[in-house]
């Protein structure tokens, strides 16, 4: 037989109460999900109304009367617990505090709720430049300065969330990706016989990754009107109008704990989508669940070839931490955690308009499978929230190899044959590599003078691929003015198991929308940007020849040596 608190909750149009009509000692309940999926009534005393901090944000202290509360307090999961006082909602248990010795929790009133609305677009925020990808790429950025940052509202510490099917949440560089987006693991996931659509003080669960691997924030539904859902009190990452896939969940088990207890859920079948995220809760309505972007991750190594498939929240802000803690994780799935390694890795995405991006990335240190996974997420975000209008992207993959045992190489020297050359001419150049515990080596390449070149000073730059990328960002930035210039900029990015020669001229060039022109004379610079306009602009250097050798492992270092060019000889 249903409690008089459950049959309201689970019948007609939301009566509610406004929490300036509660007074100190009134008594109510709280209905809220326990272990083996059960509901169970709570007893609850208000306490008093808290004033509010700002503009919508009163709430109401409550204490519970529960033994199994006592000495841990509120239990991370029991966000959304409807109160019930006098048979009228009151609102959702929000918030209890770490190491509390009485269970004391504060409400959100359901008065504010009910006005969470989806009056915006999806949240978003400046993408990494491009100057801080090829930073990243060379080793000079800490991989977490690219991923975007989301700041956990209200008391407490960061939302917990449920992971199962990899590593990495609980600790090491993978846990601070998802504090970056405002999660803190809480427990594991399973998966369970859990159908239909949450009632209210029941369990429900928002998908942040799916498929070989989940990653889930779960909460308690407040109230139900139809195929509208009200849940957990108080933003899960206060992103706005958003539209995430929410499933049913049951509790397993209640874990005490005077830190941070926690409930261990099993996620059930998608029921519909999470459309708001406000500072007073979040809004589900029930409909067909959103696909979510494809991400496929596979690792070679020692021990055999892994591959994952995942779906990923597709949101501009998730789905780029989303992706990296997915890579990092697959790289952690077989591998150590500690000490240098090698990794390459292949990054492929799809746009719905048909355009594709492969670029190819390497690094040889201990936080090798960090910079390639923040790399990958990094450009995750560039696609999708690219500032130029841009098409949707539709999918994205990531091949890794990981060595651990690691190799690569400094550049120690570069000797040229001769510091003076003329046009046309030929000039080598012996390269000696520092391998990782390896004697040194020597690689000789060959770099042709350009035949049109002026008589003048040029420089011998020889670089590993990321340094000479991060060294033309600065010299001579893109100007992209669509999506597709964009996208080809990243493509112009080298991998630093790419040595590079080059001559670079000291006479300037001119970066135009889609490229850059070497050595262009003062008068043809002012033409074409009084034909161009704000597009033009002049850079302070120009390259005019080079040439490229692929190394087996990543290179690290760059070299300058001043050449002189003579003026070709004249016939006899």
């Amino acid at each position: 037989m249903l409690t008089l608190a459950l049959a309201l909750a689970l019948t007609g149009p939301v009566a509610w109460i406004d929490p300036h009509d509660v007074k100190a000692g009134q008594k109510g309940v709280c209905v809220t999900e326990w272990t083996d999926g059960r509901r169970r009534e709570i007893p609850v005393e208000v306490m008093g109304v808290l004033d509010a901090p700002a503009p919508e944000r009163t709430s109401v202290l409550v204490r519970l009367d529960d033994p199994e509360l006592a000495g841990g307090g509120v239990a991370a999961g029991m966000s959304g617990s409807p109160v019930y006082i006098d048979g009228k909602l009151l609102g959702a248990v929000a918030y209890g505090w770490a190491f509390a010795r009485e269970p004391l929790a504060g409400v959100t009133p359901f008065s504010t709720m009910r006005a969470i609305g989806t009056f915006a677009p999806p949240a978003s925020a400046p993408p990494p430049t491009l100057q801080q990808l090829s930073l990243l790429a060379a080793g000079r950025l800490d991989p977490l300065a690219v991923l975007p940052h989301l700041d956990h509202e209200g008391p407490g510490a960061a939302w917990p969330v449920a992971v199962s099917g990899l590593p990495g949440a609980q600790s090491g560089w993978g846990s601070q990706v998802l504090t970056r987006a405002g999660l803190g693991p809480a427990g594991p996931v399973g998966n369970g016989p859990v159908a239909g659509v949450p009632e209210p003080g029941e369990m429900m669960a928002v998908l942040l990754a799916w498929g070989d691997a989940l990653v889930a924030a779960g909460g308690t539904v407040t109230a139900r009107e139809g195929d509208t859902l009200w849940a957990f009190g108080h933003p899960l990452f206060g992103l706005g109008s958003v539209r995430l896939p929410a499933a049913r969940a049951r509790v397993l088990a209640v874990q005490a704990s005077y830190q941070s207890p926690f409930k261990v859920f099993a996620l059930g079948e998608a029921f519909g989508s999470l459309v708001a995220d406000r500072p007073s809760g979040v809004m589900a309505r029930i409909e067909p669940p959103p696909a979510g972007l494809p991400v496929e991750v596979e690792v070679r190594e020692a021990a055999g070839v892994a591959h994952w498939r995942f779906r990923v929240a597709e949101h501009p802000l998730l789905s780029p931490l989303m992706v990296t803690y997915l890579t990092n994780a697959c790289l952690m799935a077989r591998g150590t955690s500690a000490g240098e390694s090698t990794v390459r890795m292949t990054y492929r995405a799809r746009m719905e308009d048909g355009q594709s991006l492969a670029m190819f990335q390497a690094a040889r240190s201990a936080d090798a499978p960090a910079r390639l996974a923040a790399f990958s997420g990094a450009v995750t975000a560039l696609l999708a929230a690219s500032p130029l209008p841009h098409p949707k992207l539709t999918g994205v993959e990531v091949f890794l190899q990981r060595d651990e045992l690691p190799a690569g190489a400094v550049i120690a020297e570069v000797l040229p044959a001769r510091t003076v050359v003329r046009p046309g001419e030929e000039l080598a150049v012996e390269v000696r590599l520092q391998p990782y515990l390896q004697p040194m080596s020597s690689q000789r390449l060959l770099l042709r003078i350009p035949a049109v070149m002026p008589a003048g000073d040029v420089d011998l730059v020889v670089a590993d691929g990321a340094a000479w990328t991060d060294y033309l960002l600065k010299s001579q930035p893109p100007n992209a003015v669509t999506f597709s210039q964009q996208v080809g900029a990243l493509r112009q990015f080298e991998s630093s198991t790419t040595l590079v020669l080059a001559l670079e001229g000291r006479e300037k060039g001119v970066a135009v929308p889609g490229g850059v022109l070497s050595a262009v004379p003062p008068s043809w610079a002012w033409s074409l940007g009084a034909g161009l306009g704000g597009t033009v602009t002049r850079v302070p250097t120009s390259i005019v020849g080079s040439t490229r050798w692929a190394a087996p492992y990543p290179l690290e270092g760059a070299v300058r040596i001043p050449i002189v060019v003579r003026p070709p000889r004249e016939a006899p």
